[in-house]
């Protein structure tokens, strides 16, 4: 005789993390602690969203098969994580991916249907933010929000972070992170990269944290090189990823010196009049390398080890998809001494440094 008993089956839910400590510790300001804690920040972040060796996105429902065009948007501190987020979308995943500031995407007209699918970066708590998800949602859109904390009830992503600093550094590492590992999880879901190559890739996220805790353990020569830069026509050059690491390293100097610093694609630099002799320059691989020493006669170069290159600040490589978020976090180390040196405010106003 068959039981009429009905058998549940409890769905899994995933983890809730507690919320991070908003007070500063041992650190002298939340600048230095948040740069400080991305290893272990990194590491969480990643160890979330990969399970068993694959990188884990499913409970976004999203059918990249579907879509047709994404836009990926950011105020201007992410701008720099949203250029390259568009670089290796296009790459990986071989969809359209236009790359827009906040505030341009609510200015503009963006086409929005059901096959348009919008990544939306930042901490998620401002005006911006609400009325481009009020013009995807009217609009029918897909969209995926990459926000400090998930608002309640929403789906997306979130990376269980607490912003004290003035500029961002953690968020903006933590950010690129997830860009990157979802344009491979939805490359392999559009089977325009092997299974093997996300496998690659995961086993070298999963060694990031390690590689940044590699480059903080280098301040005392990052620092020397620090003091020693100028802001007089200093100039930040790239090609495209490390185009984008350029844009965001312009943006955390010009906090630190409190003057524009501009960011320009190294294709464009002989068509920059005047003085070019202080460049930071981005090479995420030999290939660019090969351009920055063609394109620049002198310049200080921010690279991965395995270029061989005597004049230059190294960082412990990985593939080229991750190296500008490792390239990164040197010109945040170079914008917090700087910043010190010229008594720049590295805390936001009014933040209370208790929990």
């Amino acid at each position: 005789m068959k039981s009429n008993a009905r058998i549940f089956i409890k769905k899994k839910k995933r983890a809730v993390h507690a919320l991070p400590s908003a007070d500063k510790g041992v650190f002298p300001d939340f600048m230095r602690k948040e740069i400080f804690n991305q290893p272990e920040l990194v590491r969480r972040f990643i160890e979330r969203y990969i399970v068993a060796g694959k990188i884990d996105f499913d409970f976004l429902k999203i059918k990249i098969e579907k879509i047709k065009r994404v836009y990926i948007t950011g105020n201007s501190a992410d701008y720099g994580c949203v250029l390259a987020g568009a670089y290796n979308f296009e790459v990986l995943v071989d969809i359209p991916c236009i790359p827009i500031l906040l505030s341009e995407f609510n200015f503009s007209n963006p086409i929005l249907d059901k096959s348009t699918l919008v990544l939306i970066v930042g901490s998620g708590n401002n005006e911006q933010c609400r009325l481009a998800l009020k013009r995807i949602n009217e609009n029918s859109a897909k969209v995926i929000r990459i926000f400090n904390f998930m608002p309640e009830n929403s789906i997306g992503i979130s990376l269980n972070i607490n912003e004290g600093a003035e500029v961002s550094t953690a968020g903006y590492t933590l950010r690129s992170v997830a860009l990157s590992m979802l344009a491979l999880y939805f490359g392999e879901k559009n089977q325009i990269i092997t299974e093997l190559y996300v496998k690659i890739a995961a086993k070298m996220l999963e060694s990031l944290s390690e590689k940044i805790k590699h480059i903080l353990e280098q301040e005392y020569i990052i620092r020397q090189t620090a003091e020693k830069i100028s802001s007089e026509n200093l100039l930040l050059v790239g090609a495209n990823v490390d185009f984008a690491a350029a844009v965001y390293g312009a943006y955390a100097l010009s906090f630190a010196f409190n003057k524009d610093i501009s960011a320009v694609p190294i294709g464009e630099i002989s068509f920059i009049k005047g003085e070019k002799n202080n460049v930071i320059g981005f090479a995420s691989n030999e290939s660019f390398h090969n351009v920055l020493v063609k394109s620049v006669e002198k310049c200080i170069k921010i690279i991965p080890q395995n270029i061989d290159d005597i004049s230059a600040i190294f960082y412990d490589d990985t593939i080229p998809l991750f190296n500008p978020v490792l390239s990164t976090v040197v010109v945040q180390l170079m914008a917090y001494t700087i910043a010190r040196k010229n008594n720049i405010a590295l805390d936001k106003e009014n933040k209370d440094s208790t929990d």
